[in-house]
């Protein structure tokens, strides 16, 4: 005849389900608490244009203005901050009356690009990339021109849409 079934081996099979079953409900929350910012945007920066200043800050003509760029609050999933600085972009208003703006970042490698009013150029410090005074490369190894960022001038007051773009590369894509 076949082998009764032995309460022994029975009691340890209850046992391991039980006790693997409370393993389970202790660990679930652990785990769930590890993995649960890998898929979640944990800081929130603004979408929407910031305010830079009042339209008649900007001088009239052909030279650029660096602005700061301040968010007025930025969050993360423990904090909130205000007024922080998130980078800086050149603005002009020429004759046209046409706003413009390009983000002060060299889309090369990401150092901070200034303007040199001696010769009407940026420059990068790191790489010595050289853009005209309309952002286009002509020198170094940047991969393609100063990025253009979006503005809105509404009731005297300019705002940007502060963006940050992949380096490296020859098509500008939003990071």
């Amino acid at each position: 005849m076949g082998e009764e079934p032995d309460r022994r081996g029975f009691l340890k099979v209850a046992t391991c389900v039980v006790g693997g079953g409370i393993g389970l409900v202790a660990v679930a929350p652990v785990v769930r608490l590890v993995l649960a910012p890998s898929g979640a945007q944990t800081v929130v920066l603004p979408t929407d244009p910031i305010d830079v200043g009042a339209l008649d800050r900007l001088r009239v003509g052909p030279e650029w203005q660096k602005v700061d760029v301040v968010a007025p609050v930025v969050q993360d999933a423990w904090t909130t901050a205000r007024d922080v600085v998130l980078g800086a972009a050149w603005l002009r208003r020429p004759a046209d009356g046409k706003l413009e703006a390009l983000s002060a970042v060299c889309p090369h490698l990401g150092c901070a690009v200034d303007y040199d009013t001696d010769v009407t150029k940026f420059k990068c410090p790191c790489h010595h990339s050289e853009f005209n005074l309309d952002g286009k490369v002509e020198g170094g190894p940047a991969p393609r021109a100063m990025d253009e960022l979006e503005l809105e001038e509404k009731d005297g007051t300019v705002a940007v849409r502060y963006q940050r773009f992949r380096q490296g590369i020859g098509e500008k894509e939003v990071v």
